[in-house]
């Protein structure tokens, strides 16, 4: 009778085992096939009245809860426009599920790293993944040393990866992207880069001493208006480019938080890290400042990024937006990495 017991307990376990391996491989395929039919959202190249906003990365050089640094992708008319591609910024567009291959062209606003570290992924990348024509990236004086050094830095990537993949071979330009160097006429704090299909793109000198040139870029479609302003401590020099703006997306360092932990800091013993955040300051855009040049420019709407300190949470940001309602009367967003906003 034990034996019979026995014997009947192991034909029920291989059921119930072969039942979970059947449901498993069934599990796994319909993992696998909804993974697959996952589509690029192809909205972003929609030709219609719009201009579409993603805050692809609002972080900044420290370690926050930010996902990404300094990112924003602007689509208008058809054409999508990348303008920083700091790290985490490849992830944080395919998160939004934006196809890279579909870039029109990249704008780097200057050269300190939280604001290009993942153009080398970003070009490699998108050849891997496709891309037919070498990506343009547009940028200050220096933009072609930069691209030279990722393009030796990714040589050897290149060639195992054409030599496992022939037809990759066939589209070794693709793999390096093309250096466009933006130079200023004398005594023209602004110039323009772009104009195609309605589109237009200025860039603009800022200030970000000692980083020099720094840029800010605006592009404009059908009749709409969008600043981006890079780094840079607030000053009139680029107060034309934000008049009138429907949307800034402007830096933005909580200065009152700042100083109030500097002595905090001191207190316990971290002066070295004090000394860094206090050099910081003069070179970054005060966000009570800021309020007021954006109130003085006919703002309609603020978008704060490259937030520092970074506000994770409700408190933090209540905190963050301390006194530019005092200033400014616009719309005003806290951005957050993945933030879609429509013109």
């Amino acid at each position: 009778m034990t034996r019979k017991i026995i014997i009947a307990a192991v034909a029920v376990l291989v059921l119930l085992v072969g039942g979970l391996m059947l449901n498993q491989q069934r599990l796994t395929d319909h993992v696998i096939r909804q993974r697959l039919l996952e589509q690029p959202d192809q909205t972003f190249l929609k030709k219609d009245e719009h201009i579409r906003v993603l805050l692809c990365g609002t972080g900044s050089p420290e370690i926050s809860a930010a996902k990404a640094q300094a990112c924003t992708l602007v689509a208008a008319g058809g054409k999508v426009f990348l303008f920083d591609v700091g790290d985490g910024s490849v992830r944080s567009l395919a998160h939004s599920k934006v196809q890279i291959n579909d870039l029109t062209r990249v704008f780097i606003t200057h050269f300190h790293s939280d604001h290009f570290n993942g153009l080398g992924y970003l070009i490699n990348a998108s050849w891997i993944w496709g891309r037919k024509t070498p990506l343009e990236v547009q940028g200050p004086v220096g933009m072609r040393e930069v691209i030279d050094g990722l393009t030796r830095a990714y040589t050897l990537d290149e060639g195992y990866r054409a030599a496992n993949m022939p037809h990759l071979n066939a589209t070794r330009a693709v793999a390096r992207g093309v250096a466009l160097e933006i130079h200023f006429p004398e005594d023209q704090r602004s110039v323009r880069v772009y104009d195609q299909d309605g589109i237009t793109v200025d860039a603009t000198l800022v200030v970000h001493d000692p980083v020099k040139p720094a840029l800010g870029y605006t592009l404009t479609y059908k009749g709409k208006k969008v600043f981006i302003s890079g780094d840079t401590e607030i000053s009139p020099v680029y107060l034309d480019a934000m008049k009138g703006a429907d949307l800034v997306v402007h830096e933005a360092y909580a200065t009152h938080m700042v100083r109030q932990a500097i002595p905090q800091m001191r207190t316990i013993g971290r002066d070295f890290e004090a000394e860094v955040i206090e050099r910081t300051i003069p070179y970054h855009a005060d966000t009570v400042a800021l309020a007021k040049q954006a109130e003085q420019a006919g703002t309609k709407h603020l978008v704060l990024t490259h937030m520092i300190p970074y506000p994770d949470g409700f408190l933090a940001r209540h905190l963050f937006v301390q006194g530019i309602s005092d200033h400014f009367h616009g719309k005003l967003t806290v951005g957050e990495d993945g933030m879609l906003i429509t013109l």
